[in-house]
Parts: C-alpha cells; structure tokens; sequence
C-alpha cells in the first residue's frame, strides 16, 4: 500500500470528482447541440392580408409574406 497523506488523498478525490463533472458537463452539452431540432430555432408567421402561414430562419420579430409581401408580426403561443 502506497502511504499518503489525508490531506493529499482529499485534494486527489475532489479533484477527481471536480474532473468528472466538468466531463459531464462537456459531454451533454455537446450532445445536446448535435441533438437540437433546427425548427426549434424558426419563427412562425400568419399573413394578416392573404391568411398563408409560413415559417423564417432565426428568431425574427417581423417577417415579408412570400406570397402577397406583407409585413408580418411572430405569432406568440
């Protein structure tokens, strides 16, 4: 057996444990950004002058109608 100090062993496991969690923390991070749906990051639209509903890239407060070119506001639900 390998004599260490207490107080050694203590900083070694808390060091370890500090390691871990930071490991894990890494890890679904990144796995949830590889698993992140990109519709979630669309903005939804209602046209006010033709009825279409349709559908932008990036979280947009207003959006032109592709079909009459209107100016629309981000439907909220």
């Amino acid at each position: 057996m390998i004599p260490v100090e207490l107080g050694t062993f203590l900083a070694l496991v808390a060091g370890l444990g500090c390691a871990l969690l930071l490991g894990a923390w890494v890890w679904y991070d990144r796995r949830e950004a590889l698993l992140a749906d990109p519709r979630r990051l669309r903005s939804a639209f209602a046209c006010t002058r033709c009825g279409r509903t349709y559908s932008r890239p990036r979280l947009r407060e207003e959006a032109p109608c592709p079909g009459c070119g209107a100016n629309n506001v981000r439907l909220r639900f």
